[in-house]
């Protein structure tokens, strides 16, 4: 297990187990071993490759998670948890690329990246979530892929409602 192998590599090489960073929430502590690597990084920041995922604080924020880059403390993005049920992604869209990705169906967790928009003349913000480009987390592996759905009802700004 890549958790395993990671733990006794920290140790061979006298890493810390732990990492701290200043977050979106404060300092927050985040193990290694616990930590998600996307081998093509995200669009737009490839070069950035090993996250973790974070809580919120508070309750209202709770169905929204930090997605943290641990190498580049400046790096995170809000995401959300995809529900299936909500059928906003079609299954035979997602269901090939995670079998190329070698990702077991009981092991794969979809997250969305949230957008906050705050529309000139407006006092409220908008949230919105890219279906396009979604993310494709291997929980057995620890491994993520953020991936490309071209299809034009994958809209890069889909409006987040309650």
């Amino acid at each position: 297990m890549l958790e395993n192998f990671i733990r006794e590599e920290l140790d061979e090489n006298n890493i810390p187990q732990t990492i701290t960073i200043s977050t979106l929430m404060g300092d927050r502590e985040f193990r290694w071993d616990k930590a998600i690597y996307m081998p093509a990084g995200l669009s737009g920041f490839s070069d950035n490759n090993v996250f973790a995922l974070a809580n919120f604080p508070n309750e209202i924020t709770s169905s929204f998670k930090l997605l943290q880059c641990l190498t580049d403390p400046e790096l995170a993005f809000i995401i959300a948890p995809y529900n299936p049920e909500s059928n906003l992604i079609a299954p035979e869209d997602i269901d090939p690329i995670a079998a190329t990705h070698g990702i077991a169906t009981q092991d794969l967790a979809i997250v969305l990246i949230i957008t906050l928009q705050k529309p000139d003349g407006k006092d409220t913000v908008e949230m919105t979530v890219n279906l396009r480009a979604p993310i494709l987390i291997d929980t057995a592996r620890q491994t993520a892929f953020q991936v490309r759905l071209n299809k034009p009802q994958y809209d890069f700004r889909h409006p987040l409602t309650a």
